[in-house]
């Protein structure tokens, strides 16, 4: 097993990603093979279920590449089975001894990777978005843990993280439809009237994630606050709070790049490396 997976298997891995990335741009099936003899023969800690470094970031890898290489899509769907199947047992999901909510470590982020990667799925997960919904506080946020509410608002934990999970994952909860819509929209409404954060403008902590959870509309407001030109007078200025990743998807500008490419496109309510596919 390659050392770069002995601790993580999630978006973060680079042997995943590199490899997953080559086979879908070369059309490479030795390339495809090695992510999926590595996630075959996963020995990572099987409670590493996580999107960042754990099996949910792997489901997100595998449906990278059963887009990218349809002709191979059984072998990629034999091992996202494999992938899952290690996953459901580990319910309640912790991460570091605590059992986190939003998308990033925790349940929601779980869910959504397992039922987007096999939507067979969802019939056992129900009551577990069911459970997460209630959750949902009256002014329209989750917390970071249940119980110990410390009011984020953002990608990683809170209500913009959800309102990118059931936007995606809704069709596949028909029983849910009524709750789901009443909690996108409560939502939304968190992150309009607190989501204008104070980090650098970013997918992962700052005003960039949490503008592409909203509506068209509320979505170019966030984002008028994203241009380079403004970035650069308020980190001067010490409105932001300049992030060490510059050039970064979650922290940098590639991410900036996307949303705006994605908004340019009317592509609204899903992200990067997470809901895309």
């Amino acid at each position: 097993m390659p050392p770069l997976l002995e601790a993580s298997c999630g978006i973060t891995n680079e042997f995943l990603v590199s490899n997953a990335l080559k086979a879908c741009l070369y059309q490479s099936e030795d390339h495809a093979n090695k992510v999926l003899d590595a996630l075959r023969g996963l020995k990572t800690d099987p409670t590493y279920c996580e999107w960042l470094r754990g099996r949910a970031g792997a489901l997100y890898i595998l449906r990278i590449m059963r887009q990218g290489l349809p002709n191979i899509a059984g072998a990629i769907n034999s091992v996202i089975k494999i992938v899952i199947e290690v996953m459901i047992p580990q319910q309640p999901w912790v991460w570091n001894g605590w059992q986190y909510l939003g998308l990033v470590h925790g349940e929601i982020g779980i869910v959504t990777q397992i039922v987007l990667s096999d939507p067979s799925y969802a019939s056992k997960l129900e009551s577990k978005l069911q459970s997460l919904l209630e959750l949902q506080d009256l002014e329209g946020n989750w917390p970071v843990i249940e119980g110990k509410d410390n009011g984020l608002v953002q990608f990683c934990h809170g209500a913009p993280g959800f309102v990118f999970s059931l936007l995606a994952i809704r069709p596949h909860f028909p029983a849910l439809h009524e709750k789901i819509d009443v909690a996108i929209p409560r939502g939304r409404e968190i992150i309009w009237q607190r989501g204008l954060l104070t980090k650098e403008p970013n997918i992962c902590h700052g005003i960039t994630g949490n503008a592409l959870a909203l509506e068209a509309r509320q979505c170019e407001h966030f984002l008028t606050l994203a241009t380079p030109e403004r970035i650069d007078r308020d980190i001067a200025e010490g409105k932001f709070e300049k992030d060490i990743d510059q050039f970064g998807v979650l922290w940098g500008e590639a991410g900036r790049s996307w949303a705006w490419m994605a908004a340019w496109d009317g592509d609204y309510g899903k992200c990067i490396l997470y809901t895309d596919v």
